[in-house]
């Protein structure tokens, strides 16, 4: 888990969560399980082995030898056949993670599945997955008949020769009764030691299999390496210093790129979609890695420091918050310093009557001890917002980004949100993605980027007398503004 947790942003939007926490299940549950078969069956049958190979030497070395003949042939065909096995399992185990993560996607998504009517559609698709791991399975199962079949030839055509050597080295006289019973009864022991063991094969391999393919998963190299220095923020400065950055090798987002935002600084960040916005801030946060230049944070080279010491420098308020299924107090103690101390109730109550989230907190049944449900589902969309903000208050970093921080508000909580949020941006380097224009005025700098480029920056008085991008992108926002206002007037009067 703790390794898992270190992975890229990137490496969780490409898998499945309800995957992975099926690998790290499987391999909770694999690991001790191969360990036994290990110590309690294979060990086991080896030491026997040798301690039956050193009691038949003392009888005759035709038996000894014989034994650790036919035990030769039996491990270069279990080795043979574990090789082909795995390889089925392995396949096996992909699929049935497969399987798993689609049910986890829709039972996560269940409201969808329920509002567009596609129940029977998500069964059937699950039943395709399912249909290729049956198959999968038959296949594997056919081998093993084969495989259990041969082994069985190979014990039977041993014992048969084992006593009929022993009948005829009987009529020599050159083995006693009881020697002739000690051999029977040692071979008749050992084979049915290596059946057994031929048996628990199956077992071993199909769980070796979801082993292998677990650690396949979970072991994936890091793509962000965690750097060994603690990032020390005083000021808050963040200079972007000649940044190349592209996703998966494709077109490039940045090129380099050189911007400064000096301490307590106050900066939005408009655009279209896709220009670059939110690329811009996942590299401060170090989601990504830039491919060339640096990004310097109060003179530290961000990828020199540890991810924990970043990532505690900055407060993040998202647009579409996601909360843990715990109490609302935990969800909001979150955004506190936890190796420094533990968040008493009463600083979560002083954040969340910043956040305005007090009032609404308290009119729930258990109060700040209520359940919010997976991923806060029991919340509105405005509540989590509040929650978020309440742990951005709590956190109290010395850099804040804010993306779309309010909206998801009603215009009433949002005005009462807006001066909260004036207060927590006090001395602290802000950040601002926003869409709607209006909140920027107050902004000390406003970035406006295009493909990848800034390609505007001032204030918004600035800005508006260059009568370029950032001005057409409030003009058709604000005319929009008002032609809604009429058709709701229109719409007033109709009813």
């Amino acid at each position: 888990m703790s390794y898992v947790m270190k992975h890229s942003h990137n490496f969780f939007q490409n898998n499945f969560s309800g995957a992975l926490s099926s690998k790290i299940r499987d391999l909770f549950n694999v690991a001790p399980k191969l360990i036994e078969m290990i110590l309690y069956g294979f060990l086991k049958v080896a030491l026997c082995v040798i301690a039956a190979f050193f009691t038949l030497l003392s009888v005759h070395k035709y038996f000894a030898f014989g034994l650790i003949f036919w035990a030769g042939l039996f491990i270069f065909m279990a080795v043979r056949a574990a090789k082909l096995t795995n390889r089925m399992s392995l396949g096996i185990a992909t699929q049935q993670t497969r399987i798993m993560g689609n049910i986890v996607d829709a039972l996560s998504n269940i409201s969808n599945v329920k509002l567009f009517a596609n129940s029977e559609f998500e069964s059937k698709r699950i039943a395709t997955f399912q249909n290729k791991y049956s198959r999968l399975f038959e296949r594997r199962g056919i081998f093993l008949v084969k495989f259990f079949t041969l082994h069985g030839l190979t014990f039977a055509l041993y014992f048969s020769g084992c006593v009929a050597l022993l009948i005829w080295l009987y009529a020599q006289n050159l083995v006693t009764l009881g020697d002739f019973l000690m051999i029977f009864t040692i071979n008749n022991w050992i084979i049915n030691e290596m059946w057994q063991t031929a048996n628990q094969m199956r077992s071993f391999l199909e769980e070796l299999g979801t082993l292998e393919q677990a650690l396949g998963v979970i072991n994936e190299p890091l793509k962000i390496k965690d750097g060994s220095e603690e990032l020390k923020v005083q000021k808050g400065e963040i200079v972007f210093e000649n940044v190349k950055f592209s996703y998966h090798g494709d077109q490039p987002i940045f090129t380099e790129k050189s911007v400064t935002i000096l301490p307590g600084q106050k900066v939005g960040l408009v655009g279209h979609s896709g220009s670059g916005k939110s690329t811009f801030v996942n590299l401060i946060l170090r989601l990504f890695d830039v491919d060339g230049g640096r990004i310097l944070i109060d003179g530290q080279d961000i990828s020199k420091a540890t991810l924990d010491s970043l990532h505690r420098a900055i407060g993040m308020i998202p647009q579409d918050p996601s909360l843990f299924h715990r109490s609302l107090f935990e969800n909001i103690a979150y955004g506190a310093d936890n190796t420094a101390h533990s968040t008493t109730k009463q600083e979560a109550i002083e954040a969340a009557k910043k956040a305005h989230a007090h009032k609404f907190i308290e009119k729930m049944p258990q109060g700040y001890s209520s359940l919010v449900g997976e991923r806060g589902i029991k919340l509105s969309g405005g509540q989590r917002q509040r929650i978020s903000i309440a742990r951005a208050f709590l956190k109290n970093a010395p850099i804040l980004i804010l993306d779309e921080a309010t909206s998801q508000l009603d215009s009433v909580t949002e005005n009462l949100i807006q001066e909260s949020l004036k207060n927590l941006m006090k001395d602290k380097t802000t950040l601002v993605i926003a869409h709607r224009l209006s909140t920027l005025e107050i902004m000390d700098r406003i970035l406006v980027f295009d493909r990848g480029k800034i390609v505007e920056d001032g204030t918004h008085e600035e800005l508006m007398s260059m009568n370029g991008t950032y001005k057409r992108l409030w003009s058709a926002q604000f005319s929009g503004e008002m032609t809604n206002q009429v058709e709701g007037v229109r719409a007033t009067k109709l009813f």
